[in-house]
């Protein structure tokens, strides 16, 4: 079994219900049509998400639980944005959401919730478990190259992988037919 300690990283399979799913998709679509994406072509990203269903996702309990079990209690709100890569987009270097070598205690803590059905061609997220423990940084050059060790964590929609921000981490290619829609959501350790 996958743990947050041992690995970095836990999937909270259907973390947003139906509705709420469809409740971010919206706020998603309202952002995107009053202020634009931002970003480099190819990847879409999308700032500024608000209202009832994006404050849903920022305490579903079930999140909150997995954050403080990184970050200990009552972390602090970072940021919230959609990214979603079109097709032939999305690959990153392996990367820690920390600059630095890793302190004692984590700092940070990362969600990524499918917002739509993601596979792993299709875009998924690639973690190297237990890197979060190495304290040392990730190595560069990685894009579209395999790594020892690593997975990739396919979710259905409304599912989400939460992750110690000091794990080596990156997006894929997306390889599909359709672009690649997920919020990243992340918490600070408070102080």
């Amino acid at each position: 079994m996958t743990t947050l300690d041992t690995d970095g990283y836990v999937v909270l399979d259907f973390l947003l219900d139906a509705d709420l799913l469809a409740a971010v998709r919206a706020a998603m679509t309202d952002a995107l049509h009053h202020d634009g994406a931002r970003g480099p072509g190819g990847t879409l990203h999308v700032d500024d998400l608000c209202g009832p269903a994006v404050e849903a996702v920022w305490t579903a309990p079930r999140l909150v639980a997995a954050v403080e079990q990184v970050l200990g209690p009552d972390p602090e709100r970072g940021a919230l944005h959609v990214r979603a890569p079109h097709p032939g987009f999305g690959a990153q270097a392996l990367h820690a959401d920390f600059a630095g070598p890793p302190p004692p205690e984590p700092q940070v803590a990362v969600a990524i919730v499918a917002l739509v059905d993601v596979t792993e061609d299709g875009g998924a997220t690639r973690l190297v478990p237990g890197t979060h423990r190495w304290n040392r940084t990730a190595p560069g050059n990685t894009v579209d190259r395999t790594w020892p060790g690593e997975v990739r964590v396919a979710l259905p929609a409304g599912s989400a992988v939460v992750l110690d921000g000091h794990l080596w981490h990156s997006g894929t290619r997306n390889r599909s037919d359709r672009r690649r829609d997920a919020l990243q959501v992340t918490f600070r350790r408070r102080g």
